[in-house]
């Protein structure tokens, strides 16, 4: 397995860097082990991260994987493309005062602040994200920016673990066949976000029958098979709207909407913009004016 670590930002309170894997095979990595309090974001790719207590976490762009100093895992790429990740790492103190501010009776945490394997993005915190990369890679960001976006979305991020977290990582140890299976089609999905998938068609893949995969697709992921695949599209929709030129005509029907409309009505009720007002926004010095555009029209839309 080749593994690449750049570092993008590096300061006393906050390193932030990208991660990219690109393995040989489609099994198990050899045990590792990291060495710092670290979350993940995937940018690429789909990857699951085998914990040692038996808990499963498919990993994709939706989501934000979390890593606590010294515990060891696996990884495989059941699709084989390998993955990119953002990954930020905060001082001892910084994550002390972000427990504190969340749980003030996890504010002592022995070194193990994560008490859960992963959270699902919500779209606020999806914007945080991509627009901490986007001033990243497009190298148009000052430094006070990085940081206080960067310790902006930890903080988003680690609010959504539950109180009982530790728990539900624990029972995810304890995997049965149906849990098995929406996994596998969580594979499917995050690879072919694009294909026009029924139910039918998702459970005789995984070899279920269609109400149960239903049923247990929720109880493992949180939410509704369709719902997952629209978060998806639109998460993929996100970075290509803010970096790149393609026509938005052609990246709905690309990414798999039904109609033009349909992308633009669904991205807006998501994001609280169109697709085309975030694209007009998104230039390299006008950052602080983006971030007011959407602010405005994430509170004009409630």
């Amino acid at each position: 397995m080749s593994l690449h670590h750049q570092d993008i930002h590096q300061g006393r309170l906050l390193h932030i860097g990208c991660v990219c894997c690109r393995p040989e095979n489609a099994g198990c990595s050899d045990l590792e082990q990291t060495s710092s309090n670290t979350v993940a974001f995937p940018l690429h790719g789909v990857f699951i991260k085998h914990h040692a207590h038996g808990a499963e976490v498919v990993a994709h762009i939706g989501q934000a994987l979390f890593f606590n100093a010294g515990e060891t895992y696996r990884v495989s790429h059941p699709v084989g493309s390998g993955d990119d990740c953002l990954v930020l790492r905060a001082e001892e103190e910084v994550l002390r005062d972000i427990l504190a501010e969340h749980d003030a009776r996890r504010a002592e945490h022995d070194g193990h602040p994560f008490r859960s394997t992963h959270v699902a993005l919500v779209p606020e915190i999806e914007l945080q994200r991509s627009l901490l990369w986007h001033g990243l890679r497009n190298r148009e960001a000052s430094i006070l920016e990085v940081e206080t976006r960067g310790l902006s979305l930890l903080s988003a991020v680690m609010a959504r673990i539950s109180p009982d977290g530790s728990r539900d990582a624990h029972g995810a140890s304890r995997r049965t066949r149906r849990r098995e299976q929406s996994h596998a089609v969580a594979v499917l999905l995050a690879d072919q976000p694009e294909r026009d998938w029924n139910l039918d068609e998702l459970a005789r893949r995984v070899h279920a029958s269609p109400y149960h995969l239903a049923r247990s697709f929720r109880a493992a992921l949180g939410e509704p098979i369709h719902r997952y695949q629209l978060r998806m599209r639109l998460a993929l929709a996100l970075e290509k709207i803010l970096d790149s030129s393609i026509a938005l005509t052609t990246l709905a029907m690309e990414l798999g909407f039904a109609t033009p409309s349909h992308f633009t009505a669904a991205f807006g009720r998501a994001y609280g913009v169109t697709p085309s007002a975030l694209r007009k926004q998104a230039r390299p010095t006008q950052a602080y004016e983006l971030r007011k555009i959407l602010t405005a029209a994430r509170n004009g839309a409630h």
